[in-house]
């Protein structure tokens, strides 16, 4: 028959068994659990770094296309241009006679209209067209050097008055500096620079 001392050694060696059993089981599922976050903390850093590929690569698309957009718009802007020039170069080819009107005074600037035949007020047996009437039939301008807008228009209407049938329109600015203030009156006027507008003029009429 075993003694006591035998049952106390069994039962603290069987208590001992269970808690180093109890012991790894714990710790194994401790290790599990962590192994599970660390999987998933992984994946989630996988995630995003394929998202900020996939970012990448959208950001790069949208700055090529960006660019081919940008490269297609300087493109038309190109040919805007180079048809507004052949516009004007072909428009301005077709004016027949330039019509200077004033003097080049000191502050005065030069400003530029189209003129033609249109006098709805006056009748065309009333009218009496300057210069050959086949000359009306073509293009031509009004060169008038004047201080504002409203004197160059008003130098114009002076020169072709009413009963003319020739009418102004499209008063602006020419494509030429005012000339200096120091230039005498007495001395010719300035002489044509590169930055006018190219005339093919046919012959030129000088007005009061």
């Amino acid at each position: 028959m075993p003694s006591a001392i035998d049952v106390f050694g069994g039962a603290v060696l069987v208590l001992g068994l269970t808690a180093l059993g109890l012991s790894v089981i714990f710790e194994a599922t401790r290790l599990s659990a962590t192994a599970g976050r660390q999987a998933l903390v992984r994946r989630r850093i996988q995630d995003r770094e394929r998202e900020k590929i996939d970012q990448k690569r959208s950001l790069d698309e949208a700055l090529t296309e960006e660019a081919a957009r940008q490269a297609t718009l300087d493109g038309l802007l190109t040919e805007r241009s180079r048809v507004l020039a052949a516009t004007n170069s072909l428009k301005m080819s077709k004016i027949e006679m330039v019509h200077e009107v004033g003097d080049p005074v000191p502050g005065a600037v030069l400003y530029q209209a189209e003129l033609r035949t249109g006098g709805d007020s006056v009748r065309p047996e009333q009218r009496r067209i300057v210069f050959a009437r086949e000359i009306w039939e073509r293009g031509n301008i009004a060169h008038v050097w004047a201080e504002t807008p409203e004197a160059a228009m008003a130098a114009i209407q002076r020169a072709f008055n009413a009963k003319s049938g020739i009418v102004a329109t499209r008063l602006q600015r020419a494509a030429s500096a005012s000339r200096p203030a120091e230039q005498a009156d007495g001395a010719p006027p300035p002489k044509r620079t590169p930055d006018r507008p190219p005339l093919r003029v046919a012959g030129s009429s000088r007005a009061a």
